[in-house]
């Protein structure tokens, strides 16, 4: 796993958004700290929407993880093998447990797997969709599942608060 993290790293790191701080080379939770300060403080961010996507890592639906790496990756060893191992299953009271969603606890590729997920999911949804649309400035700032954005407009932040179960909905999350 360990090597075909560095294979994806290669192609994703230079896709992934500077919002997102989690499980990614030189970028830590005290530069997510740091960001957030920055907004709140600098940038004139008066309103603040904090989430944890529930079971994050346990609901994944592979084959919306599938449809996402498809996207940009081409190799269809790389994208087998790892189909693979999201349908290995955990073994459980000597028993194997096999689910159609989630990434596997404690596997080296899972953060890596949830970035490229959420980087469509959130990311480049938001920067690309959202933000135009809102009456004034926002930041959004991601570290794994955890997030926050950093409104200057409360009418902003409701609505985007109003539409996010939505649009997780549609990629099997809430």
């Amino acid at each position: 796993q360990r090597a075909v993290v560095m294979v994806l790293e290669a192609v994703y790191e230079q896709d992934f958004l500077p919002c997102s701080y989690g499980f990614r080379p030189g970028r830590s939770a005290h530069d997510a700290l740091q960001a957030l300060r920055e907004a709140v403080m600098t940038d004139g961010g008066g309103y603040v929407l904090e989430a944890d996507i529930r079971d994050f890592f346990g609901s994944i639906p592979h084959d919306r993880l599938r449809e996402v790496l498809a996207q940009r990756m081409r190799d269809g060893v790389l994208t087998r093998l790892i189909g693979k191992w999201l349908k290995a299953g955990v073994l459980e009271d000597d028993r194997i447990a096999r689910s159609a969603t989630g990434s596997p606890q404690g596997g080296v590729i899972s953060p890596l797997l949830a970035n490229v997920y959420l980087h469509v999911v959130l990311d480049t949804w938001f920067e690309r969709e959202v933000k135009p649309r809102l009456a004034g400035s926002a930041q959004l700032i991601r570290y794994a599942d955890d997030f926050v954005i950093v409104f200057a407009c409360k009418d902003d932040a409701d609505r985007v608060q109003g539409i996010l179960p939505a649009r997780f909905a549609v990629y099997g999350l809430t």
